[in-house]
């Protein structure tokens, strides 16, 4: 039985998907939260499988959530839920640690594909978002600009010392993806197709800084 959380601080939309749920063999809601404070209480009681979590909640919101409880409870994959499907949204949850992302108006048949996806700690995001993350990925690896972001910044460095995708991103506490991704971009920004170049940019660039 897969055991659900889900954090919205919409009533109706929470009681929404428990009735898609409900009728579903092999899943239960089992907690409810309105804010991100609620989240972390309800998952330190009641030890869910999955997480649905809304992003724009009030008090703490599901960013800050999902930072935390990847941080404290990585073993829970987190599935976004949210009424936007904005680049900034998506990446933002993605390096918060979310293991999916799919917009609110998704049918049944993709929120039940979406939970048993991520159960199996497969990253699973909606079918109308999956060309335009493609889109954005595409964009960022044909940027003009080469100044490296902070995150970038900081696994560049970890590569420079041998750490693989899967160790940055337990040591970020972000996940694979997001790390792959980003490395995609150091690589594109810098013009360097091999870890020894990264090393020696590491070397001659920021190991001072």
């Amino acid at each position: 039985m897969i055991k659900i959380l889900l954090a919205d601080d919409h009533q109706m939309f929470i009681d929404g998907i428990k009735s898609i749920i409900e009728g579903e063999i092999g899943i239960a809601v089992i907690g409810e939260a309105n804010n991100g404070v609620q989240v972390i209480k309800a998952v330190e009681n009641q030890k869910p499988d999955v997480i649905l979590m809304d992003i724009r909640m009030p008090v703490m919101d599901g960013v800050a959530a999902t930072r935390y409880l990847s941080k404290h409870f990585p073993e829970i994959p987190i599935l976004a839920l949210s009424m936007f499907d904005q680049e900034e949204d998506v990446i933002e949850m993605l390096e918060a640690g979310a293991f999916g992302y799919i917009i609110k108006n998704t049918g049944k048949q993709e929120l039940i594909a979406a939970i048993n996806a991520v159960m199996s700690k497969q990253h699973y995001y909606s079918k109308s978002l999956s060309g335009k993350i493609e889109e954005w990925l595409k964009t960022m690896q044909h940027r003009e600009q080469y100044t490296l972001t902070k995150r970038e910044r900081e696994i560049i460095i970890l590569v420079a010392h041998g750490k693989s995708s899967q160790q940055i991103a337990n040591n970020l506490k972000i996940s694979k993806f997001t790390v792959d991704t980003h490395r995609k971009n150091i690589h594109q920004k810098l013009g360097i197709k091999s870890n020894t170049g990264l090393v020696k940019y590491v070397m001659e660039n920021l190991t001072n800084n």
